[in-house]
């Protein structure tokens, strides 16, 4: 009875042991991931701060959310569920009071922005650009500067939303040459 007993103990010692010895082994793994994880996001950050110098954004005047961020992904949850979806762009038809436009260029998309700012008298405020790519960075930024570089920004993506979660409204930049507008409140 007593060596039975003595067997069982071993035998749970030694798997024990083996747990331990593949969490240890698992270690270096996950620094390794740890690191890389870092190293991405230094790149990514590094992108985007070129990105916006490239477009005269000056950098203290935006905040960047990376991809995967807790920040970025309460802002996509927030754009997912304050609007219908359909097919990958917002579902205008849904949205009541919603105004779409048409546009052929980047040119004519920035004028119908800024149209759009003027009549619906959004002011200056903190406002959202995401992009449909999810590895690109959601930037936060004022409305002003947002109109300044809406060309560029519009370039960077097939889809661009810009949105204000405080007050609720969303504008749509969608690749056919539609933009929707809507407001949630």
């Amino acid at each position: 009875m007593y060596w039975l007993q003595r067997k069982n103990a071993i035998a749970c010692c030694l798997k024990y042991q083996k747990i331990y010895q593949r969490m240890k082994a698992s270690e270096p793994q996950t620094k390794l991931a740890q690191k890389l994880a870092e190293i991405r996001q230094r790149s990514q950050l590094k992108e985007a701060q070129q990105l916006l110098s490239d477009f005269g954004i000056p950098l203290d005047r935006c905040l960047i959310f990376l991809p995967n961020t807790f920040a970025s992904e309460r802002l996509e949850q927030w754009l997912s569920q304050a609007f219908p979806w359909q097919f990958g762009q917002i579902d205008w038809r849904k949205v009541s009071g919603s105004i779409c436009l048409s546009w052929n260029n980047y040119d004519e998309a920035a004028s119908a922005f800024n149209c759009l700012c003027k009549t619906q008298q959004f002011g200056n405020p903190i406002v959202n650009v995401m992009w449909f790519s999810t590895y690109r960075p959601i930037i936060e930024m004022q409305l002003d500067l947002v109109q300044i570089s809406l060309a560029a920004l519009l370039a960077e993506d097939w889809d661009t939303w810009i949105f204000d979660p405080a007050s609720g409204w969303c504008v749509e930049f969608y690749h056919e040459g539609t933009i929707g507008y809507g407001r949630i409140f």
